[in-house]
């Protein structure tokens, strides 16, 4: 993304070596996402998998018009500043917000500690000392001194 800007602020032809710089790395990145990473997620279990490819091919099936809009754009000045205002604010609406919720709407029967997250249940925060006294039955001996100032 950042090469697309570079080129679009280059008034010259070279402007399309930024942008074939940023295909090339966007490729790369495409390629991670769909084979290195499906890899992963499959050996987390199908619904891992599943959720995985369902939004890593939305990601990366949006991500291949950024490219398509600099083109008509940026590059090839084929459609006019508003119309390009619309394109990328509809590619970026579908890739930050509908994705987070996709995301979130895809996890929500996956424990997400399957995943290597972990989380506390819900509750009041209680510090570790606090609680391993309070299982040994010591609590008043580890309750909290006055702070002196010197």
């Amino acid at each position: 993304m950042v090469s697309l800007l570079a080129g679009a602020l280059v008034k010259s032809s070279y402007k399309w070596g930024f942008f074939v710089f940023g295909v090339v790395a966007f490729f790369f990145v495409a390629w991670i996402i769909v084979v290195e990473g499906r890899s992963h997620a499959r050996a987390l279990g199908g619904d891992i998998n599943k959720t995985y490819t369902i939004c890593g091919l939305w990601t990366v099936g949006l991500y291949f018009l950024y490219p398509i809009a600099w083109g008509v754009s940026e590059g090839g000045n084929v459609i006019s500043p508003d119309s390009e205002a619309i394109f990328y604010g509809i590619l970026d609406f579908l890739t930050r917000p509908v994705f987070g919720a996709l995301l979130i709407w895809c996890y929500r029967k996956i424990d997400i500690a399957r995943v290597g997250l972990n989380t506390r249940e819900p509750g009041p925060i209680v510090s570790e000392k606090a609680a391993t006294s309070a299982t040994n039955g010591t609590a008043a001996e580890h309750q909290a001194e006055p702070a002196t100032t010197a």
